[in-house]
């Protein structure tokens, strides 16, 4: 299964990968879909370089994931 960005509808095997390439673009039209989520773009940003482990990429994979139908 591939998983698309939900902004820009580019795909790639894993939906860790669509939060790696969205955390990596962080233009406008991706954080307004992060924060649009009910999550913090900013706050995700700052838990991951704060923090050990990958819990933002996570987080976002999730919920990259339950948005696969909507697209």
């Amino acid at each position: 299964m591939s998983f698309k960005c939900p902004v820009c509808k580019k795909e790639w095997n894993a939906s860790l990968q669509v939060a790696r390439h969205m955390f990596g673009t962080g233009d406008k039209p991706h954080k307004a879909w992060v924060d649009s989520q009910g999550l913090s773009f900013i706050d995700l940003m700052i838990e991951q370089a704060t923090t050990p482990g990958n819990k933002s990429y996570v987080t976002l994979a999730e919920i990259i994931e339950k948005a696969q139908d909507k697209l």
